[in-house]
């Protein structure tokens, strides 16, 4: 009786820790069902992550817990053997055994936390996990391969904690590579992207593009089909003034989402526009739902957002220097993962001097997929993945950055971006530029980063040349899986197998959105186009086309006579007579800024000086619009002219014709007069700022400021700035009813070019002489009216006037850089009798 006393005592003395295992029990299971909950509610990187932590530490102390009562249950024991005398062997086991129950207990409700923690931290997805969850279950220093052997990977983590893939292996590629599927296109093919504009849902099987000109958000389906657009040009909610990048969040609330329960299955479209500095959040279904302030100062290229923060890529610049910070903010607090810095040089130009960065500066690269950040660090091939506050793991191959000649300066100053805008404006070439900023000694191998549905890492690479060249994909373990051969920029993904990738199209320059699917290998792929009118038959949300030329029916808004003296001939506009003041006086330059402006040169001003009174005392009539390409094709396919030009990538019908030069436009013109026995002419340079004036005497016929919307340049607010012209007719008209003639392609004139407008004709005439000291005394430079789709926003005045580098033949054809020059006819009308 005594024994079972004894052991009943033994049983009591450990089981003190009976209630506390239990107590801690439970609040680890709860805490499990807690984050699990969330998770499944697709909530990201929230308060679980400190829910998390709590399953472990609650593991931690019911071992703890657990331990001791064996530490008590094992006192007792020794206590009791020592009064007992002699005791019977199989009670000392039992009693042992007692004493340890509760260590087991302890250490189960650890195993079981640590079962639940692991899975739950380490979702499929996130890179680092299988890395970092081999060293800690191996508990050494390195794993060697990957997790399955791979040769060619190996992993170690640094003194910091941070583990470092090293990728050893020679390229090899992909399992199955990429096929082009479609190119995405809008109806007036007129859309322009850049790689951070655009995104995919795969729930709804829907891509995504941010029209960075256009004024609009473009849809498309899972086969490349364009099924409508979202918002609409203006300032108001659920409109655009320039969608500049996009992204899909779980909360479809306010700011920071609010107290909003995001939940995986209602993804919204956050929209930002970079002029308007909102960002605006969108259904599936293209319904517009909110929208708040930009909560960071965006520099870009790209943001995420989730529910309580924000990030994006911020900049900051002083003393010649330039930084760039991939910055996280939430409320009251803001953190920086990451900065790439770079020195400026003092850059001078015929048209600006101002402080610039060489060519091929470094930019930040970066992505982010589910709670952790992925960014270029340095020129060379090392990613690291940012989570929970620090670097956790560092991948990397041994590939150096791409040297840098001068040739590939010259060729990268050309490539979409400001520095082929400077190049139009100030008519330079790319060796004068890199001249004037110089270039940097290396390029980044790394062009961009994403991960797939799947938790692949997907890193874009240049070859030995500035595009482009290949895509490595690693396992979200780092495992080197193969490489795409491919010269697109992954950006946005459908599946696994399918996604969105830019490219550069090598016949105009412009970067295009296409989608690829991963099947077979690529001798066997088969490039299929899909065109808008492959299109279902309806759509999401209304497009709207683009406007092109208003119908001949509809009346002049100042009652003049309007007439076309042929079916195929531009319609003509009968202007009044009258008097204004030509040229650009000291009082409205420094009225308008120009005088402090540092893009316009002392040349420019001479240009438009000294003011003169000129007098229009007699009838002639001027294009109400630009020459189009219909007008010009219907010339050559008549005979009339020779020469056909190309339309680089904008498209002909409505929009003017580019590519012509002065001569060229003779050409036209003789064939007018052919077709209809009329005095078809070049305006002249007094008549064509007489015509743009419209009885007005403010810097624009609208009035002194720009305004947006009311023209085409590189800053006009339009859908077309700084990418291609505008069909013909697409913004309001003057007072006299002739439309862009502020802006669209800069429009030759009859007049020879003179430095200023001393002694020019006062009486409307044309000036064709050769200024004094030209060989022969023959005119070889023409003068250009107005200012032009590419050019600054202070060339869209009446009186801009520009030339002298551009002779009579100059087409302005360059593939790449062209196309910013046109023309419109005028007739002089004779007097009656």
């Amino acid at each position: 009786m005594a024994m079972f006393d004894t052991l009943a005592s033994l049983f009591a003395q450990s089981g003190i820790v009976g209630p506390p295992l239990l107590v801690v029990l439970v609040l680890a299971l709860g805490q499990v069902g807690r984050v699990t909950h969330a998770r499944v509610r697709g909530r990201p990187e929230g308060r679980e992550h400190s829910r998390l932590g709590a399953i472990l530490v609650l593991g931690v102390v019911g071992a703890c817990i657990g331990l001791l009562g064996t530490l008590v249950g094992m006192w007792h024991t020794a206590g009791w053997f020592s009064t007992a005398g002699e005791v019977p062997v199989a009670l000392v086991w039992s009693s042992i055994r007692v004493a340890l129950t509760p260590s087991i207990i302890g250490f189960a409700i650890l195993s079981i936390a640590s079962v639940a923690w692991l899975p739950l931290h380490y979702r499929p997805g996130r890179g680092r996990a299988p890395t970092v969850l081999c060293l800690a279950v191996l508990g050494g220093t390195s794993c060697t391969g990957d997790t399955g052997g791979a040769l060619g990977t190996a992993a170690r983590r640094d003194s910091a904690g941070v583990v470092i893939v090293e990728n050893t292996a020679q390229d090899r590629p992909f399992a199955g590579q990429p096929v082009l599927v479609a190119d995405l296109k809008t109806p007036d093919d007129a859309l322009a992207v850049v790689p951070w504009g655009v995104t995919a849902d795969p729930r709804l099987q829907r891509v995504y593009a941010a029209d960075i000109s256009g004024q609009r958000v473009a849809a498309f389906d899972g086969e490349g089909r364009f099924v409508g657009q979202l918002g609409r040009a203006g300032d108001g909610p659920g409109e655009f003034r320039s969608p500049g990048a996009l992204a899909l969040s779980g909360c479809g609330g306010g700011a920071a989402c609010g107290s909003a329960s995001p939940r995986a299955d209602t993804a919204v479209l956050v929209v930002l526009d970079t002029r308007r500095a909102d960002l605006s959040r969108w259904s599936g279904d293209g319904r517009f739902l909110s929208e708040e302030r930009v909560p960071a100062d965006y520099w870009g290229p790209g943001f995420a957002i989730g529910p309580g923060w924000f990030a994006t890529v911020t900049s900051a610049s002083g003393e010649m220097r330039f930084e760039q910070h991939l910055e996280v903010s939430g409320p009251g607090e803001r953190e920086t993962l990451h900065t790439v810095a770079y020195e400026m040089v003092m850059m001078e130009l015929p048209c600006v001097t101002m402080p610039a960065p060489r060519i091929f500066a470094p930019d930040l690269v970066w992505t982010h997929a589910d709670g952790t950040f992925y960014y270029l660090d340095g020129p060379g091939y090392r990613i690291d993945a940012y989570a929970d506050g620090a670097v956790v793991a560092s991948l990397r191959r041994p590939l150096a950055p791409v040297a840098v000649t001068r040739e590939m300066a010259v060729a990268g100053a050309d490539l979409p971006g400001p520095y082929q805008g400077l190049m139009r404006q100030c008519n330079v070439t790319g060796e004068e530029l890199v001249r004037a900023v110089g270039h940097e000694d290396e390029l980044a191998v790394v062009v961009g980063l994403a991960v797939d549905p799947g938790g692949r890492l997907w890193v874009t690479r240049r070859g030995n040349g500035l595009m482009p060249q290949a895509i490595d994909v690693f396992a979200g373990d780092g495992e080197y899986l193969g490489t795409h051969d491919i010269s697109a920029l992954p950006v946005a993904f459908l599946s696994e197998s399918r996604f969105v990738g830019v490219r550069l199209d090598p016949s105009t320059g412009q970067a295009v959105a296409s989608l690829y699917e991963t099947g077979g290998g690529a001798e066997t792929a088969v490039i299929v186009t899909r065109r808008p009118s492959d299109s279902p038959s309806g759509t999401d949300v209304s497009f709207v086309e683009d406007p092109g030329p208003r119908p001949d029916t509809v009346p002049n808004p100042a009652g003049l006579r309007e007439f076309r003296d042929c079916p195929m001939c531009p319609l003509m506009i009968e202007l009044p007579r009258g008097r204004y003041l030509m040229g650009t006086s000291a009082e409205e330059e420094e009225r308008l800024g120009l005088i402090r402006n540092p893009k316009r040169t002392q040349h420019s001003r001479n240009a438009e000086r000294p003011r003169i009174e000129v007098a229009i005392d007699y009838a002639f009539a001027l294009g109400r619009y630009e020459v189009t390409f219909d007008e010009w094709d219907r010339c050559v396919d008549a005979g009339g002219c020779t020469y056909r030009p190309g339309d680089r990538g904008f498209g002909r019908g409505h929009r003017p014709v580019i590519h012509v030069s002065r001569r060229d436009a003779e050409e036209y013109l003789a064939w007018l007069r052919d077709v209809t026995g009329q005095p078809y002419r070049l305006p002249r340079s007094a008549e064509w700022e007489y015509a743009a004036r419209a009885g007005t005497t403010t810097a624009r016929w609208w009035g002194d400021e720009l305004g947006e919307g009311r023209a085409v340049c590189d800053a006009c607010g339009s859908r077309w700035d700084d990418r291609s012209t505008a069909p013909v007719g697409s913004f309001e008209p003057n007072p006299w009813g002739l439309y862009d003639m502020h802006s669209n392609v800069s429009e030759v004139v009859a007049d020879c070019w003179h430095d200023t407008y001393e002694g020019h004709p006062t009486d409307g005439s044309p000036r064709p002489e050769a200024p004094p000291g030209w060989p022969d005394g023959q005119c070889r430079r023409a003068t250009w009216r107005g200012g032009g789709w590419p050019f600054f926003a202070w060339t869209v005045r009446a009186a801009t006037r520009s030339g002298g580098n551009m002779s009579l033949d100059y087409r302005d054809d360059d593939p790449k850089a062209g196309g910013s020059h046109g023309f419109r006819v005028a007739i002089t009308i004779p007097e009656p009798g």
